[in-house]
C-alpha cells in the first residue's frame, strides 16, 4: 500500500511539473506575440486588494499581503519576458503608517522577508534585474531599512532590467524632495540657477540613481556611478490598479503624465497572466496616442533650446517603441547630453552621496 501511494504521488507530482512547464512555455509565446506590437517599457502597478482578499476568506490580514507578494514574483517574470525595462510597484505608501500598530509590524516583517528574498528571486535571477527601494527610508524601520539597502547592494551591478519597489512613497513627497534637492544645489552653489530646469528635476526624482553605468566597485562595499552614460528613469508607458478602484493614491504623478492607465476588477492577489495580457493589449490599443502626445510635449518643452538639442531632444524625449516598423528608440527620457556641464556635475555629487549611503561610504 505504501508502494502504490508512493507511486501515485509521484505520477501526481509529474503531471504537475509537465502541466506548469506546459502552461510557462504558453505564456512566453504569447509574450512573444505581444512583443510584436507596441510594448511598455516602464510597466507601474498600485498592488491593491490584499486586505479585502483576506477579509472574504476570512483570513488575517497578514495572508492577504503574503499572496499578493506570490502575485508580485509572477507579474515580475511576465514584465520582464515583455521586455520591460522597468517595473514599479507601490508597496507601501506613507498613507498605510495609519493602520493599526499591529498590522504594520505584521506587514513591515512581511516586508523585510520579501525584500531578503527578493534578490535570490527566480525573475531577478534569471533576467539579472537590478533591485531598488524608492521613498523615504529613514520614515521605514531599521530592519527595514536594512533589508532594502542589503537587497540594493546584492544586485547593483547586474545590468537587466529594473524591479523599483516602493515604500514609503507619495508622489508628491517624491516631486517636493527633487525640488528641493536642485534648491539646496543652487544655495550651495553646486548649481546654477539657470541650469535648473525640468530635466534635473527629474534627474532628481527616485529611482533615477540606479540609471547610472557602475564604474567602481570595492569588494562590493563602495560602488560610484559614472555621470557620462547616465540618464533619468523612463517614464511610466503602462500604469495598472487592480481592485476596481479608479484613482492614482498619489503615485508616480509625475512619471505617469503620458501613461495608458488601466484599472482591473480583480484584487491584486487574483491578479493573472491573462489580467497582464489585457492591460498589455489596452497600452497597445492608446500607444500611438500616447507616443504623439509625448512627442507634441516634447517639441513645446523645447521652444527656446538651442537647435543642436532639438533634434536630439525629439528623439529622446519621445522615448517611445515604434508602432508601424516596431524599432526602439534607444534613448531615454532625458539624456545628460542636453544639460549644462554644470548641472551634470551637480547631478553627479548628487548620485555619489546617494550611493554613499546605501554603501554606507563614510
Amino acid at each position: 500500500d505504501m508502494t502504490r501511494r508512493r507511486r501515485r504521488d509521484d505520477a501526481k507530482g509529474a503531471c504537475a511539473r509537465g502541466a506548469d512547464a506546459l502552461l510557462t512555455t504558453l505564456r512566453r509565446l504569447i509574450l512573444r506575440a505581444l512583443r510584436r506590437g507596441a510594448t511598455p517599457r516602464h510597466i507601474a502597478v498600485i498592488m491593491d486588494g490584499n486586505r479585502r482578499y483576506a477579509r472574504t476568506r476570512e483570513l488575517r490580514a497578514s495572508r492577504g499581503h503574503e499572496a499578493g507578494a506570490a502575485t508580485l514574483d509572477a507579474l515580475a517574470a511576465w514584465s520582464f519576458e515583455l521586455g520591460a525595462d522597468v517595473l514599479s510597484v507601490y508597496a507601501l505608501s506613507t498613507e498605510n503608517f495609519k493602520r493599526t500598530r499591529e498590522e504594520l509590524e505584521e506587514l513591515f516583517d512581511l516586508v523585510c522577508d520579501r525584500l531578503e528574498a527578493m534578490g535570490e528571486s527566480a525573475a531577478v535571477r534569471e533576467y539579472e534585474a537590478r533591485v531598488h527601494v524608492s521613498g523615504d527610508l529613514d520614515a521605514l524601520p531599521k530592519r527595514v531599512r536594512d533589508a532594502a539597502r542589503a537587497v540594493m547592494r546584492a544586485t547593483w551591478t547586474h545590468k537587466g532590467p529594473m524591479l523599483n519597489v516602493c515604500l514609503g512613497y507619495t508622489g508628491r513627497e517624491d516631486i517636493v524632495r527633487a525640488i528641493g534637492d536642485v534648491r539646496d544645489g543652487v544655495k550651495n552653489g553646486e548649481l546654477r540657477a539657470s541650469d535648473a530646469d525640468e530635466r534635473v528635476v527629474e534627474a532628481c526624482l527616485h529611482g533615477c540613481e540606479r540609471f547610472g553605468d557602475v564604474s567602481r566597485c570595492d569588494e562590493g562595499r563602495q560602488c560610484l556611478t559614472t555621470a557620462t552614460t547616465w540618464a533619468v528613469m523612463p517614464e511610466v508607458d503602462l500604469l495598472v490598479r487592480t481592485s476596481g478602484e479608479t484613482r492614482l493614491s498619489d503615485y508616480m504623478l509625475y512619471n505617469a503624465r503620458f501613461a495608458a492607465l488601466v484599472f482591473v476588477n480583480a484584487l491584486w492577489p487574483e491578479f493573472t497572466f491573462m489580467h497582464m495580457v489585457y492591460c498589455v493589449c489596452k497600452y497597445q490599443c492608446a500607444a500611438r496616442e500616447l507616443r504623439r502626445a509625448r512627442a507634441s510635449y516634447a517639441r513645446a518643452r523645447d521652444d527656446g533650446v538651442d537647435q543642436e538639442h532639438v533634434l536630439s531632444n525629439a528623439v529622446a524625449e519621445v522615448n517611445i517603441r515604434d508602432v508601424e516598423d516596431k524599432t526602439i528608440a534607444n534613448a531615454s527620457s532625458s539624456s545628460l547630453t542636453t544639460i549644462s556641464p554644470r548641472a551634470k556635475s551637480f547631478i553627479a555629487m548628487r548620485l555619489e552621496r546617494i550611493t554613499g549611503k546605501i554603501f554606507q561610504v563614510r
